[in-house]
């Protein structure tokens, strides 16, 4: 697997960074360059400019089906679940962050989504939800942004953007690819995943899959930054949420002892949304989910 492959080439969007409590900080414009060397090493030449700043350069070497970060400006190692996902764990010593970082090509190979959660320890300081665009060296490019000041979004779970994306009524649909321990494909099935708003929270339920195909479903209770199960659930556990339209959580599976980490990013119009679904029985993970949900609202 040539997992750079499709990561190749110039990249530039924007960002919206989140403290460690969800509360929105403002936006950040991200820039990155990304090309193969004679040696067979990546380089990555990144500038971000936001809540926090850096700019450096760190060479990869590429596995295929992993990669090392060797530094100077990020260290660490990458799983490539598959040519178009990457999962980090690194670490920036310039800043002092360790990172949790998840990369998603989408399909029109041209849009990347990412979601990296920045930590100190075990707290969180920053979480950063980004969309770039593959851009040419004479492309001019606009990023996205929602109109704001962090002075006002800061206390607007939605980040200005009028609704929390992943809480609204409606099913988001698609398929998943599924992986087992050892990263082999098992197959793909189709995922269904429904939200109902309530009173006093939200139900959410889920069908399909590799892993779990059964429906099975939960009733959250949610203040929009962070959203937990009530009692005598199917599906039991609670996730963090960053402006509405991204997650990174747990949920259990009670009827089997499964435990799925969770994450997902939106696209910044709330059409679609990249997953990544880690199945752990204990501490052993037996199978890795991924793909892309589209959503249709609820009529």
């Amino acid at each position: 697997m040539q997992s750079f492959q499709q990561g190749i080439g110039q990249w530039a969007g924007s960002a919206e960074v989140f403290d460690g409590a969800g509360r929105s900080l403002g936006n950040g414009a991200d820039m990155r360059y990304v090309q193969r060397l004679a040696d067979g090493r990546v380089q990555i030449d990144v500038a971000f400019i936001g809540p926090f700043k850096h700019a450096g350069t760190y060479w990869i070497s590429d596995q295929g089906d992993h990669r090392r970060y060797l530094g100077p400006a990020n260290v660490g190692y990458a799983e490539a679940i598959d040519s178009t996902i990457v999962d980090a764990n690194a670490y920036w010593p310039a800043l002092g962050l360790s990172q949790r970082f998840v990369l998603f090509i989408l399909p029109d190979g041209n849009t990347q989504l990412s979601l990296a959660l920045m930590s100190r320890g075990e707290q969180v300081l920053y979480t950063v939800v980004g969309q770039h665009e593959r851009v040419s060296a004479s492309q001019q490019s606009i990023p996205a942004l929602v109109s704001g000041t962090s002075y006002d979004l800061a206390t607007d779970p939605a980040a200005g953007r009028g609704a929390i994306l992943l809480h609204r009524a409606g099913v988001w649909r698609g398929m998943l690819t599924a992986r087992n321990q050892s990263r082999q494909l098992i197959g793909t099935s189709e995922v269904v995943e429904q939200i109902e708003p309530l009173a006093d929270g939200l139900r959410m339920s889920w069908r399909g899959g590799m892993v779990h195909p059964e429906l099975v479903s939960c009733h959250l209770r949610t203040d929009g930054y962070l959203a937990w199960s009530l009692p005598d659930q199917t599906l039991a556990g609670s996730y963090s949420l960053s402006g509405g339209r991204a997650r990174s959580g747990h949920v259990h599976i009670l009827a089997n002892g499964l435990r799925c980490w969770l994450r997902e990013v939106t696209t910044h119009d709330g059409s679609a949304k990249a997953v990544l679904r880690y199945w752990y029985r204990g501490g052993e993970r037996i199978s890795i989910e991924y793909g892309f949900l589209s959503f249709a609202p609820l009529s």
